[in-house]
């Protein structure tokens, strides 16, 4: 693929929306739940009915790979063909990605020491505390995996261009038929590779999809969303793209990921290329580029660091008032201060982030 601009103006709004919508959606929707081993996480959707369809919407995961595949495809060939380029390229973008992690983990897990040992007696519930504030740990390792191979991907684009992400739809399908057909769960973990890569992959199509007409689009988006409507509909996949408590969804679409998952990654390319040049109109509204601008540069910051806000802010108000533990009406009506309080304990984190890297490129690379 020819490298053209630095920079895709639609790519950075997208992963700047796609950024935010994941952090507003963990401070927003989040329900601590205390059971005898400690907090668990809930979510709202299990509990009103229909809510579930909230998740085809607000569920930018699969954009979000996208978006950062085709941002990978337009650096790696800039390096392509030299030298040591695969090595120098993996060693770079994996320090970018697993310093800022280990310096997350060393403070968490320190946080967590010292409250052990000014609180007489064994806390059981700081392991489940910590898993709960790393657990976002999760897409970096899988977005990790894909960075340094981003060689390898190219090298299979070069050779075979949009049948790769197409066998990788192939093998996320095949293992859902070993876990669910002949009981092999197991299976099920080879997913966080086939699916997100699957996504990650369709980015190195981009300039295609780019110049694509908008019917194009519109045909995406109902393969796309016709495979959603039938997938969660023959009584095996959840209607909800998150995971729930609901007694009906016996599994999460997202852990490990699932065939819905590509479904709706098709309906969101699809929705992109449709109404690009609408996009692009929001993107240059005035503010909007600032915006962008700012969010490109702390992506990885806020994303690895708004867990800890969200802990801080619920331990005050635990504190302080208690905080409900399902969706009741004061759980509702307080939802703008569940965003405007995480977002105040945060943003020093993430001043704090830039002034201990001040060198380093903070934007997902």
């Amino acid at each position: 693929m020819a490298v053209e601009a630095e920079r895709d103006e639609l790519v950075d709004l997208l992963r700047s929306v796609a950024t935010t919508t994941v952090v507003v959606w963990h401070w927003m929707f989040t329900i601590i739940v205390w059971r005898s081993d400690g907090p668990h996480a809930d979510n709202p959707i299990g509990y009103v009915s229909g809510l579930w369809s909230l998740t085809w919407v607000l569920q930018v995961m699969p954009l979000f790979f996208v978006a950062g595949g085709y941002v990978h495809s337009v650096a790696w060939a800039k390096s392509r063909g030299r030298p040591g380029a695969w090595r120098r390229f993996a060693a770079s973008r994996a320090k970018q990605l697993a310093l800022p992690a280990l310096v997350l983990i060393a403070f968490v897990v320190g946080i967590a020491a010292l409250g052990a040992n000014l609180h007489a007696g064994p806390d059981r519930w700081l392991p489940r505390g910590v898993a709960l504030v790393l657990s976002p740990l999760w897409f970096l390792i899988v977005y990790l995996v894909l960075v340094v191979t981003v060689p390898l991907w190219d090298r299979l684009h070069q050779r075979w261009g949009e049948l790769v992400p197409i066998a990788l739809v192939c093998l996320a399908m095949g293992v859902d038929v070993l876990r669910f057909r002949y009981d092999h769960p197991e299976a099920a973990w080879f997913n966080m590779v086939f699916v997100w890569a699957a996504c990650h992959q369709v980015g190195w199509s981009w300039e295609r999809l780019r110049r694509a007409p908008a019917r194009f689009g519109h045909a995406l988006m109902l393969i796309g969303f016709g495979s959603l409507l039938g997938l969660t509909n023959m009584g095996l996949y959840p209607r909800s793209m998150v995971g729930t408590t609901a007694a009906a969804d016996r599994f999460s679409n997202m852990g490990p990921p699932t065939l819905p998952i590509l479904a709706l990654c098709c309906v969101q390319v699809g929705l992109v290329v449709a109404y690009r040049d609408r996009i692009l109109a929001v993107a240059h509204r005035p503010r909007v580029p600032r915006f962008t601008t700012w969010l490109s540069a702390n992506a990885m910051p806020l994303f690895l660091w708004h867990t800890v806000g969200l802990a801080a802010f619920y331990a005050l108000a635990h504190t302080l008032t208690g905080v409900p533990e399902s969706p009741t009406l004061v759980w509702w009506l307080t939802r703008p201060l569940w965003i405007i309080g995480p977002a105040l304990a945060t943003l020093p984190l993430l001043a704090a982030s830039r002034a201990l890297a001040p060198r380093r490129r903070a934007a997902v690379p």
